[in-house]
């Protein structure tokens, strides 16, 4: 799961002395951080987190005199586990270089722990006997789809795997296992939730009514325009805005709550084929041995977002998150992958 952390930011400057209040969200983030021996979580973008929160907090620290607001227009590109730090308001300078610590520092791995850990998957191989077809083609015929007919769904099914990291450059990357995970939501907002191991149903949880309104941060169903998809995500991530990167990012959180339909996966494909950035790598075949063609955006020289697309529907087949760069710190070679999903039906 990705518990990433990501406030809304306010308009008027704040003192540098926290407040009862600060100090009361500081304490309740700090029960979010593990303790020490705890597993450290980093498949969503440890490198870009730190980054984006340092820099908020070191332009904070350069302002003399009253400290400037922390404006974090996206850290994480979604609200964190803990849900969003009180709406218009900005940290004090002392709050948020406090946030950046416990933040930095990592938060305990999920998953199932009846599952066995497994070895890191290789990185996806281009199948050179493919050819590989353009995005612009595959958002065509996602389009000519589009009238075909089914609705979105509230809910997924997929499966995912990710990394466990540490920060102090001492521990190998401990293996998360793989998991996998049905969820549908009715209109009342009520659901069941199914975990699944070798194709089976072992574990159901019934959510009541209103949970989807309570654990959703895509309420509203998704449009199915590419102009109505990207102000959608904007509203969720301005730094959607004329990026590749942040918007599969916010594709990714989607589809983390939503299954698309045909007319939505047109829409997400056009949005695709207008980013600068995001190139074709090929043909390949996902997690879950499906032909796909895969499409990559590189952020900062750091991390790498990759999308999976079937080729004759648009349908999205995978994400996946892998490193580009030798981190000693994080103990990461280029081409590690971070994190994936497969997303199944």
């Amino acid at each position: 799961m990705n518990a990433l952390f990501r406030h809304r930011s306010g308009t008027a400057a704040q003192s540098a002395r926290p407040s009862a209040q600060d100090l009361a969200e500081l304490a309740a983030l700090s029960e979010m951080v593990p303790r020490p021996g705890t597993p450290r979580l980093s498949p969503t973008r440890h490198a870009e987190l730190e980054a984006h929160l340092m820099n908020e907090a070191n332009e904070t620290a350069a302002t003399s005199g009253t400290a400037k607001p922390v404006t974090s227009r996206s850290a994480a590109g979604r609200p964190s586990g803990f849900g969003w730090v009180t709406p218009g308001r900005s940290m004090s300078l002392g709050v948020a270089a406090a946030v950046v610590a416990a933040t930095v520092a990592g938060f305990a791995v999920t998953g199932s722990s009846g599952q066995t850990a497994v070895a890191a998957p290789a990185p996806l191989k281009v199948e050179s006997s493919r050819t590989t077809v353009p995005l612009a083609t595959v958002a065509k015929r996602a389009a000519a789809l589009a009238g075909s007919g089914g609705a979105a769904r509230r809910g997924t099914h997929r499966r995912e795997w990710a990394m466990g990291l540490w920060d102090d450059g001492k521990h190998e990357p401990e293996q998360v296992p793989v998991t996998e995970s049905r969820v549908r939501y009715n209109a009342d907002g009520s659901g069941e939730s199914q975990d699944i191991e070798d194709g089976r149903v072992v574990r159901r949880t019934h959510l009541p009514a209103g949970s989807w309104g309570e654990s959703a941060s895509y309420v509203n169903t998704p449009p199915t325009t590419v102009g109505g998809l990207a102000d959608y995500l904007a509203k969720e991530n301005p730094d959607t805005r004329g990026s590749a990167y942040w918007t599969v990012d916010s594709l990714e959180a989607l589809l983390r709550e939503w299954t698309p339909g045909p007319a939505q996966t047109a829409a997400i494909d056009g949005l695709l084929a207008e980013q600068p950035g995001l190139r074709a790598i090929g043909p390949v075949r996902d997690r879950a041995g499906r032909q796909g063609q895969a499409y990559a955006v590189d952020f900062k020289g750091t991390v790498r977002w990759t999308v999976i697309l079937d080729e004759h529907t648009g349908r999205i087949l995978g994400t996946e998150l892998s490193s580009i760069r030798t981190d000693p710190k994080m103990r990461l070679e280029p081409g590690d992958v971070e994190q994936y999903d497969a997303y199944l039906d």
